[in-house]
């Protein structure tokens, strides 16, 4: 564990304390080069993310947070559901939904103590497989899971039905050509 690191499950009351994590992790997405998908400016996301969070915190996921000196440093978002119908797996599986570092503690080995914790909490309870997303422009995670023994398995496209331009793209460039969103000009709200 790195000095000064403490971590414990969030509980669901407490979830705003990673709302600064949330935006750290949707910034850092946003600069990875070559990233396909746009991501919603914070302001929309949290909301939706928050949300989803609180409903699957009243199942089997789980919240461990890092803190350092009590100040939140690092998140994981852990997932747990029944077996896989298709692929093997055991009678629990889990998905790392998210893992997100602040800037400054990326590189403390904050990340590998969030891993180290989720491995404790899903060996707890019985689980031994672990799903995790990662978006292809992010070099650095992709060599952070393989470490750890993780292995390259599935693609995800995305598009939209029936071969017309890609609705994301469409809607992302709406909104750079109007100024909204995560393309506003900072400062007070327009009235």
């Amino acid at each position: 564990m790195p000095d000064g690191i403490t971590i414990k499950k969030l509980a669901p009351e407490d979830i705003d304390v990673i709302a600064p994590l949330w935006k750290a992790l949707l910034d850092h997405i946003a600069a990875l080069p070559d990233a396909i998908v746009p991501i919603r400016p914070f302001e929309q996301s949290w909301p939706l993310e928050r949300a989803e969070m609180l409903e699957a915190l009243q199942g089997d996921a789980f919240l461990l947070v890092a803190r350092r000196d009590g100040t939140p440093v690092g998140y994981a978002y852990v997932v747990v559901e029944g077996p896989d119908p298709v692929w093997y797996t055991g009678d629990a599986r889990a998905e790392l939904v998210h893992l997100s570092v602040a800037d400054g503690a990326r590189g403390a080995g904050v990340g590998t103590a969030l891993m180290e914790a989720m491995d404790a909490e899903l060996e707890r309870r019985g689980v031994e497989d672990v799903e995790i997303g990662v978006d292809t422009a992010n070099h650095d995670a992709v060599r952070f899971y393989e470490r750890r023994g993780y292995r390259h398995d599935f693609h995800i496209f995305y598009g939209s039905p029936g071969m017309k331009p890609w609705a994301c793209l469409r809607r992302e460039e709406e909104d750079r050509r109007a100024g909204r969103g995560r393309f506003a000009s900072p400062g007070p709200p327009a009235r």
